[in-house]
């Protein structure tokens, strides 16, 4: 899912959040590994947040929503 606006509810997840490549992401601890389950970019220009979060909980769906949510660009 993907929120384009002026405020977004971030965050949905609960996770260690760590700031990487002009983002904010939520990171979640699943045994060894470590997923990005939600991102917020802010921005000067509208719409001032897009908020890129997961909803497929598990197996091969939730890897490709992690995969597709890492490649969302703001520009």
């Amino acid at each position: 899912m993907i929120y384009a606006g002026p405020s977004s509810q971030f965050p949905i997840y609960d996770g260690e959040q760590v700031t990487v490549g002009g983002r904010i992401s939520v990171v979640t601890t699943e045994g060894p590994r470590r997923i990005a389950m939600e991102h917020l970019f802010q921005r000067s220009g509208e719409p001032a947040e897009i908020h890129v979060w997961l909803m497929a909980q598990d197996g091969a769906d939730r890897d490709e929503a992690e995969r597709i949510a890492q490649t969302v660009d703001p520009r």
